[in-house]
């Protein structure tokens, strides 16, 4: 069941339903990251995910609850896995590194997000994907699905490292590099390679030079990247230079999509959620996360169509053009929403950005 709690504020907030999950597996990938492997028992296909979707769990750190979310890695019928990069002192990267051990039982709530738009699959597209450190972990699903969703589909990944003791599963990519479709190129920053391409930081001219080396002007492309802020701006900038230019969908860490009452950690979070209605286009500023869109249209004065409120109708179906959203509860039994669209009585904002088109 979902619940309500008390913010610091004396409000009350929505909290998410978690599943009790038991820790089946933690393995170093690297002297700074671990893989977790969890088993959510009877509740195991609630976990099945989309590409770079993520799982939130219910941890309790610095003497507070919080919910912290880290993407879904595993093969399609394997346990869920996450891969976490421990980046900071008493927080939840930490936990994973540090604490958690096998037979754990920790509450998870099961996957959200909106990152890969199934579209691309309607015919061969080159995936283009650029990681930097952790970066990888939303992209690996987007490269498995994509392989096996078409055999047409060709993957290439650039992924930028410190040194080769910090890629992170490696073992995965060099699995998935026995197919021909699939290629990764690695840079370096420690000039291990000692090639001038692969050794040092990625720069403009290196990024160029790797764009000019890799994308088929012969196919459709559509590309995604993840990691620092400044990496991705980076990536934006060079691709946008380009004779094609090239526009990658983001994927952030920093959009963590829910908020625990009691954490006191986060700032408040909210989004700027832009809808098309009718033809015409506006912008809601700083909804709160706490909001469904429906919820948020109506304090902007904003009449969106809907019967109910309960996933019933399915009025206010729209579809989710960039950002991900949260899903609030089950809609009703028999009633599925194509995927890359969402309800907004069910949905509430997860990224700083949502962007839906409702016709």
């Amino acid at each position: 069941m979902t619940s309500k709690a008390q913010t610091l504020e004396g409000s009350e907030a929505w909290v998410p339903t978690t599943v009790p999950c038991t820790v089946r597996g933690v393995k170093r990938l690297t002297s700074k990251s671990v893989l977790v492997s969890f088993d959510p028992g009877p509740a195991r296909p609630r976990f099945r995910y989309a590409p770079g979707q993520r799982v939130s769990f219910c941890l309790k750190l610095n003497d507070a609850m919080c919910f912290r979310s880290y993407n879904l890695i595993n093969e399609v019928d394997a346990l869920p896995q996450i891969a976490v990069k421990h980046v900071a002192q008493g927080g939840g990267s930490a936990f994973f590194n540090e604490k958690v051990q096998t037979g754990d039982v920790i509450q998870v709530v099961p996957p959200a997000g909106h990152l890969y738009d199934l579209d691309i699959d309607h015919k061969a597209h080159h995936i283009l994907l650029f990681a930097a450190g952790s970066g990888i972990t939303p992209l690996i699903s987007v490269a498995r699905h994509a392989l096996k969703a078409r055999p047409d589909h060709k993957v290439t990944l650039i992924y930028a490292n410190s040194s080769p003791r910090d890629i992170m599963l490696q073992e995965a990519l060099d699995e998935m590099a026995h197919s021909r479709r699939f290629e990764v190129f690695h840079v370096l920053g420690d000039g291990a390679t000692g090639e001038d391409l692969s050794s040092g930081r990625l720069d403009r001219a290196k990024l160029h030079r790797l764009l000019v080396q890799y994308r088929i002007p012969s196919m459709p492309e559509a590309a995604f990247q993840s990691g620092p802020r400044g990496f991705m701006q980076l990536v934006d900038e060079v691709g946008q230079r380009q004779q094609v230019p090239l526009k990658t969908r983001r994927y952030s860490f920093m959009n963590q999509p829910l908020r625990h009452p009691e954490d006191t950690w986060l700032p408040e979070l909210s989004s700027d959620v832009m809808v098309t209605l009718n033809g015409a286009t506006r912008v809601i500023e700083n909804v709160s996360r706490h909001r469904t869109l429906l919820e948020a249209a109506d304090e902007a004065g904003l009449s969106m169509p809907a019967n109910c409120r309960s996933g019933i109708c399915h009025r206010c179906k729209a579809k989710l053009v960039s950002g991900f959203t949260v899903h609030n509860r089950q809609a009703a039994a028999g009633r599925r929403v194509p995927s890359g669209w969402i309800l907004c009585c069910q949905n509430r904002p997860g990224s700083d950005r949502v962007e839906i088109d409702m016709g």
